[in-house]
């Protein structure tokens, strides 16, 4: 007879498959790569920068990357990174297979009225570092990648949240990599490999969750929402932290099918390099994931699902460090479980594409279109519409329910600007109601954090972005106030 140790020693197993699924799949194009595009690959190896630069995109979880196809040169209002070539070192550095980027992010927000701190402004910063060395590029083996990201932050400690009141962070990349912490840290250290029958392998430190819960209108902390709900589902925070040890596989049999499964340490941490808890029993986070892609009238759509799994023991009801929630609410009651498990998903769908369909809008591209596109993530111009929901136990996750839908743009099409995007998002993260009725009568809290958010990025230049944001956000906490922001984002490539 099987035991109840051996039940979950399996299933662990089996959602650790499942889950580097999810995680892996935007990377899965690497395994059979289309040479047809017009990019031969470097020194006869397959290039996944030169034959499928989206795989760097969806790695990088950015629209662009220095010397793919859309890199600009020429004066400082023209070229894509302000810097252009450093004087010919970046051109040569690519002709080896090295990309380097430096971006830097500067935020200031206002909590205007409401919330905790009525009237209060607030500026932080982040910066990231990328380095990809491509395997078939530097000529010495066709598929491979190694993506190195490091950040720095600083005034960490001056988010918004503690003034709003808000469980979810406002701006969640003022919480990089470390919250409330002005540090630099090596964040990501991770391996592609593109394997035959359409299948890729992942390994590494990595951001897992922000890949796994992709989204073309509402996945990037740096162009798109600010608002943590509206870039990620947050229950997956109480699954997989930020940027630890993992390994996953993704198979994508055909363009509408992709299966991944994925295992990563729960346990770990952005500042920990160690692999002390990486895929120990009791430390290990497995998922799974299926996601079906298609177009509707030439209109691409995508629908996914995830499954996670935690096998750590609980002491307190789970939650993400880089939510609010924790500090707002105190010492979390004890509880006597173990285990953890959640179910996810997430779509998107374009409503309109310039041109009509996604063909007409590559043929217009092809035949003029507009110089310098980084075309986000090889998205077209258009709109539409995206959401996501989740489900974890009530007795033992602080957020057992999550909701959020909203309407995206990429381009802005009466004045003809490709290269700015939009968006109107709400969401509503449920609080889980056995930890309100531990907690009440000593903190009162409603069912919901309900937050609406509208943004507009400007292009200034291919190198600089400026975001424009407000936000509505209705704390559970019974003793905040709604709050109401307003924000900006300034985001420089050099």
């Amino acid at each position: 007879m099987i035991n109840k140790q051996s039940r979950r020693l399996f299933l662990h197993h089996l959602i650790v498959i499942a889950f580097l699924v999810f995680v892996a799949a935007p990377t899965a194009l690497a395994a059979e790569v289309d040479t047809s595009k017009g990019s031969a690959p470097s020194k006869g190896m397959i290039s996944l920068a030169e034959a499928e630069p989206e795989v760097h995109y969806a790695m990088l979880r950015y629209g662009k990357f220095y010397g793919d196809t859309n890199t600009l040169t020429g004066g400082l209002f023209e070229r894509s990174y302000l810097l252009g070539d450093m004087g010919g070192f970046r051109d040569t550095l690519v002709d080896y297979g090295l990309y380097l980027d430096l971006g830097v992010t500067q935020f200031l927000q206002w909590n205007v009225s409401g919330g905790n701190n009525d009237g209060s402004a607030r500026n932080n910063g982040t910066a990231d570092y990328s380095l990809i060395f491509d395997s078939g590029k530097a000529g010495l083996w066709p598929g491979g990648a190694l993506y190195i990201h490091g950040e720095t932050s600083w005034k960490a400690d001056q988010s918004l949240a503690k003034d709003t009141g808000s469980l979810l962070p406002p701006a969640q990349d003022a919480f990089m990599p470390v919250p409330g912490e002005s540090t630099t840290t090596l964040s990501e250290v991770f391996f592609n490999q593109g394997l035959p029958g359409g299948f890729l392998l992942t390994a590494g430190k990595a951001n897992w969750a922000g890949l796994a819960d992709g989204n073309t209108f509402a996945n990037n902390e740096r162009t798109q929402f600010s608002y943590t709900g509206l870039i990620n589902n947050p229950i997956l925070g109480a699954f997989v932290p930020y940027t630890p040890w993992g390994a996953g596989l993704s198979w994508v049999p055909n363009k509408h099918h992709t299966f991944v499964l994925v295992a990563v340490d729960s346990a770990g941490t952005v500042k920990k390099l160690d692999f002390d808890t990486a895929f120990n029993r009791n430390t290990t986070t497995l998922g799974g994931q299926y996601q079906y892609t298609r177009l509707t009238a030439g209109l691409p759509g995508s629908f996914r699902i995830l499954l996670g799994y935690n096998s750590k023991d609980l002491a307190s009801f789970d939650i993400s460090e880089r939510h609010f929630i924790g500090e707002a609410l105190g010492v979390l009651p004890t509880i006597e479980e173990d285990d953890n498990y959640t179910v996810i998903a997430n779509f998107e769908q374009y409503l309109w594409v310039k041109g009509g369909s996604v063909e007409a809008y590559n043929k217009m591209i092809e035949k003029s279109g507009y110089p310098g596109v980084a075309r986000h993530h090889l998205q077209p111009m258009g709109i539409g519409i995206f959401g996501r929901v989740g489900w974890a136990p009530k007795d033992r996750n602080v957020i057992d329910q999550f909701y959020s839908f909203g309407i995206g743009g990429i381009g802005e099409y009466f004045t003809g600007r490709p290269n700015d995007q939009w968006g109107i998002g709400y969401s509503a993260t449920h609080i889980s109601k056995d930890l309100r009725d531990l907690l009440d009568p000593l903190v009162e809290v409603d069912e919901f954090e309900h937050a609406g958010e509208i943004f507009y990025n400007f292009e200034v230049t291919p190198a600089i972005h400026l975001t424009l944001n407000t936000q509505i956000i209705d704390s559970p906490l019974k003793s905040t106030d709604t709050a109401y922001t307003f924000g900006s984002r300034l985001q420089l490539d050099f």
